[in-house]
């Protein structure tokens, strides 16, 4: 995700588990990369660039296994112009990403759905969600972060609930 658009959701099939080559191969280097790419101006969150101005972008993961082997490391400081390496990030705090606010908002959005009755039509229910947000809820998330990180120096790391 950006300030402006979103990449594709990827919904992983059941029984597949996500190690570090499926996450490089079938979402980094599919979804993330073309997102990255991606040149309209316009359109909804789904079709647009991420990034008006990559040199101000940072790509960042979490602490999940798949993001922190060694490989996917290696595949980032290649692909991604600016990557921010395993342990930058807080550890204590990943509330701090912005992800995390969208995906409570995309399951608020799932939750006022007829509940799915297979894992295909929850699959649906999420892109379709997924693809309904909008560019200012984009724009307020990543605008929230300056406040986020004082809350986080304020909490020494620790965990801010935003």
């Amino acid at each position: 995700m950006s300030h402006r658009a979103l990449s594709q959701l990827h919904v992983v099939p059941p029984k597949v588990v996500i190690n570090g080559e499926y996450y490089r191969e079938n979402i980094l280097a599919k979804d993330c990369l073309d997102a990255i790419h991606r040149t309209a101006e316009t359109g909804g969150v789904l079709k647009r660039s991420l990034m008006t101005d990559t040199s101000r972008a940072i790509f960042m993961q979490d602490g999940a296994p798949p993001h922190t082997a060694q490989k996917t490391q290696q595949w980032c400081l290649q692909h991604l112009s600016d990557y921010w390496e395993r342990g930058v990030w807080p550890g204590n705090s990943p509330d701090l990403n912005p992800i995390e606010n969208l995906w409570a908002i995309v399951q608020q959005e799932v939750d006022k759905m007829t509940p799915a009755t297979s894992a295909g039509e929850l699959a649906g229910q999420l892109k379709k969600a997924w693809g309904r947000i909008k560019p200012d809820v984009l724009e307020n998330l990543v605008a929230g972060m300056p406040q986020r990180m004082r809350d986080c120096i304020a909490m020494k790391g620790g965990y801010i609930g935003k």
